[in-house]
């Protein structure tokens, strides 16, 4: 199954799970993460001139390279779920009075 940015899926019958990269989607997570050119190319330990290459659809990218971004786009994927449903999470505990209970208060009623 194959993915892209926007998170559609297909079947693909050489990759069991990956992510397609094009310019656009390249670009688009360099963005999303706030870099420039030279600090995805250092974090893909790869040349500027490489990420310049990618994001303007020339130059072919290593499996090793598609393999970084995918771990890149997972984890920025991860921090936006986190920083989307955490209001709601606390939301629904404050709605509930439900607050987390400190061990050292329920060691102590213990003793």
């Amino acid at each position: 199954m194959t993915e892209n940015m926007s998170g559609n899926t297909h079947e693909s019958s050489t990759e069991i799970y990956s992510l397609e990269w094009n310019k656009e989607s390249v670009r688009a997570l360099r963005l999303r993460l706030g870099w420039s050119k030279s600090d995805m190319a250092r974090r893909l330990k790869c040349s500027l001139t490489d990420v310049e290459a990618f994001e303007e659809g020339q130059g072919s990218m290593q499996a090793q390279i598609k393999g970084e971004l995918e771990i890149m786009y997972r984890q920025c994927q991860e921090c936006s779920d986190e920083v989307k449903y955490t209001p709601a999470s606390e939301l629904a505990l404050d709605k509930n009075a439900l607050e987390q209970i400190e061990f050292s208060r329920v060691k102590a009623d213990l003793e």
